[in-house]
């Protein structure tokens, strides 16, 4: 009987904690504002395509001399705020860090507030920021190591980090407030093994031989002179562009001409199968047996020679195949 009482009893209770359990209020958080500060940084992108780093030139044979080539590489720059604009910020500054290599040891440079690059004031959305290997060097030349003597090397790194202030006084400091890719940015310098533009220029031909077929299909004559320019195509330094491979032959063309700069080969390539075959080297003149790709079977052949008007000779190991 008494354990009917405490089962009822229960029964009884149990609306009563139920209830209390329901009417405990839910607390939920304040919504949040977000602001620009949420989303603030810097985007780059090259402004000149594939040109990324700066750029030191080391040119091939025992003679070749080595140098700076680019020293000066843009970027464009975006400012990304989310929803905010451009108009809330007052001040972008641009600090920079170094890192230096001396054999495997790696010395950070800057500290931890980096070095003032440049200020930009009312920055737009996007704007164009410029990394100068010589600004760099006019910072840092204190700070590197001695073997340096002052100057940037080929295996030092730069890297950016940034201060954006908002005119409602909110800072965004990257050199804090880090975490990601999306807070930094870095340049070094590309190392480019490079041959001198020994064909760049325009020179003589003059036709010194030439079979009669030659003369009737070709529509050239012996002793006829004129002139052959050869451009170094844009991001090369073997390959040129040639107005006439085979000096205003009729069957001839405008094509390439590759160079090994080591090797001395030259190989040429145009329509009809044009085909070089240099027979001697002397000073400044190349002797060049022409032939292309219906010579055979109509007799025409010619030999012309090819003289540089700049006072250099030709390199004595230049060869065709």
């Amino acid at each position: 009987m008494k354990k009917i009482i405490l089962f009822y009893l229960g029964l009884l209770l149990l609306p009563v904690f139920q209830s209390c359990e329901e009417e405990e209020d839910v607390v939920t958080p304040r919504p949040y504002n977000a602001t620009w500060v949420d989303n603030a940084t810097l985007k780059f992108t090259p402004a000149i395509e594939d040109l990324k780093a700066f750029e030191y030139y080391v040119e091939a044979g025992a003679n070749g001399s080595e140098y700076w080539n680019t020293t000066d590489v843009d970027f464009n720059v975006t400012l990304e705020l989310g929803d905010a604009t451009a108009s809330e910020i007052s001040k972008i500054d641009i600090y920079a860090f170094a890192e230096e290599t001396d054999g495997e040891n790696f010395t950070y440079l800057g500290g931890e507030q980096g070095k003032l690059y440049e200020t930009i004031s009312n920055p737009s959305d996007t704007f164009v920021l410029s990394f100068s290997k010589d600004k760099l060097e006019e910072l840092f030349k204190n700070d590197f190591s001695a073997n340096h003597n002052g100057q940037v090397a080929t295996n030092d790194i730069f890297e950016f980090k940034w201060v954006i202030t908002g005119k409602d006084g909110s800072i965004v400091d990257s050199r804090v407030d880090c975490f990601g890719f999306n807070c930094t940015y870095g340049i070094g310098t590309n190392v480019i093994d490079v041959a001198p533009p020994i064909w760049e220029g325009t020179f003589n031909y003059e036709w010194i031989a030439a079979t009669a077929n030659a003369t009737i299909y070709g529509r050239v004559t012996v002793g006829q002179t004129g002139t052959m320019t050869f451009t170094l195509q844009p991001g090369f330094f073997t390959v040129y562009d040639v107005s006439h491979l085979t000096a205003d032959y009729y069957y001839g063309s405008g094509g390439t001409l590759t160079y090994d700069y080591e090797s001395g080969l030259v190989e040429i390539e145009g329509r009809y199968a044009q085909k070089w075959d240099i027979v001697d080297v002397s000073g400044p003149t190349l002797t060049i047996d022409f032939s292309y790709q219906y010579s055979a079977g109509y007799d025409e052949y010619g030999t012309f020679t090819l003289t540089r008007t700049d006072g250099q000779d030709w390199p004595s190991n230049i060869y065709t195949n």
